[in-house]
């Protein structure tokens, strides 16, 4: 890894992550299974980073140890210089405001007996509980034409939405607590290809208005080169490549990375 930067915010060292095998019957146990095989690599502050990789190379498996949701088996995980992979939950919980993460399916993140308000309302109590209710109704107020939606959203549920709604939906509750980094695990892969292009548009203007450091995970090249200011494509839990997309993509990449297909999406650019 080249030497740090000074404006790291995420360091990873050397992270290892095995699974013990599962037990087969009253005797023995299948073969511990790694998933993530020393990766090394430094995420800058307001950059979208693409982690680029087919599904079971370990790209979520990653994101959920920086998320402190699974601890590392060996290696180090620095959060804006804190080492944060030793520690119990919490000690890490001071800390959890700085990273969120939007997951691929909104339908199965949001609560479906809350209305939207509801749902909004409640990281900013669980964050700012001394906040009074018209400062929290005027945040809400501000990310909500941020990301598009409409105010009369507040009172209904989330099954009352499409997909491309709720994932803003989801975007916005992860930036009402200004975390300093965002994690998008395949937040676009189940939308519609022109609903795509509309998160991803929201996204980049999220990253510019707000100086957030995204780590954009996708199975999707087009996406990956066109979208990221750093692109890091993983192969079998291991990082076959770094830089940015021309970098990466160059001939004298990785052979896993030049047998890398185009899919059929293309990002069509900001609306």
């Amino acid at each position: 890894m080249n030497e740090s930067r000074s404006d790291s915010i995420v360091k990873v060292i050397d992270v290892i992550k095995t699974f013990p095998g599962a037990r087969k019957g009253l005797i023995g146990r299948s073969p511990d299974f790694t998933a993530v095989k020393g990766v090394s690599f430094e995420m800058y502050r307001g950059e979208l980073l693409g982690l680029l990789g087919e599904s079971g190379c370990g790209k979520s498996t990653l994101a959920k140890m920086l998320m402190h949701l699974l601890l590392p088996t060996s290696g180090e995980i620095h959060l804006n210089g804190v080492q944060i992979q030793d520690m119990p939950e919490s000690s890490f919980r001071k800390l959890r405001r700085q990273i969120q993460m939007v997951y691929q399916n909104p339908f199965d993140c949001l609560d479906p007996s809350m209305r939207i308000k509801g749902l909004l309302e409640e990281p900013l109590k669980i964050w700012y509980p001394d906040m009074t209710e018209e400062t929290r109704q005027e945040k809400i107020d501000n990310i909500l034409e941020e990301c598009g939606l409409p105010q009369n959203c507040l009172s209904k549920y989330p099954k009352e939405f499409s997909g491309g709604q709720l994932q803003r939906i989801s975007i916005a509750r992860a930036l009402l607590v200004e975390p300093q980094v965002l994690i998008a695990d395949e937040i676009i892969s189940a939308l519609d290809v022109s609903i795509q292009n509309q998160i991803l548009n929201l996204l980049i203007r999220m990253k510019e208005r707000h100086h957030l450091s995204i780590l954009f995970i996708t199975h999707d090249l087009s996406v990956a080169r066109r979208v990221s200011d750093r692109v890091m494509v993983m192969q079998s839990g291991e990082i076959k490549g770094i830089g940015t997309p021309d970098q990466v993509f160059s001939e004298q990449s990785d052979p896993y990375i030049k047998d890398l297909t185009s899919a059929v999406f293309t990002f069509s650019g900001r609306a």
